[in-house]
């Protein structure tokens, strides 16, 4: 599902996130309440499944539940999108604080403060941004598989 690697961020710096051109996208605004996550989840499942993404809904699902998880506790409402490119699924989560995201480091004391460290782990790239309006939103980037170069299954055919 997600694989390891180094960081491709420098989460101390605002970053932009990659363009999404695709007219396809949907963003949801959510109160800070315990439903969140599963609102936030039940929008990234239509939306993977209106995309035919199936192949990364379990890596996009958990980006998606950790960005929501960090702007739920500002404790206001916030915003969460999902948009598609080509080869790459973006998520957006705004929320009104700007204080940069926290990276905790690894530890086996701590039973939480891990939430980037999965965002790292399940995305090709990840940042932030202060936003014109206020507040800052937090954007993973995930890959989709290439299918270009896949072979056709044998029973496809039938």
């Amino acid at each position: 599902m997600c694989a390891s690697r180094e960081l491709l961020v420098d989460p101390g710096h605002s970053s932009a996130p990659p363009e999404i051109t695709e007219n396809a996208a949907y963003q949801l605004p959510l109160a800070p309440h315990p439903i969140a996550a599963e609102q936030a989840r039940v929008l990234v499942r239509l939306a993977c499944a209106g995309w035919e993404l199936g192949d990364v809904l379990d890596s996009v699902l958990l980006v998606t539940v950790e960005l929501v998880t960090n702007a739920l506790k500002i404790g206001e409402v916030f915003r969460v999108a999902v948009s598609r490119q080509a080869g790459t699924v973006l998520i957006e989560v705004w929320d009104s604080s700007e204080a940069a995201p926290d990276r905790q480091q690894e530890s086996v004391d701590r039973v939480d403060g891990r939430g980037l460290m999965l965002v790292e782990a399940c995305s090709k790239d990840w940042g932030w941004r202060l936003e014109d309006q206020g507040g800052k939103t937090v954007w993973a980037a995930i890959d989709l598989p290439d299918t270009s170069s896949a072979t056709p299954h044998p029973l496809a055919r039938i």
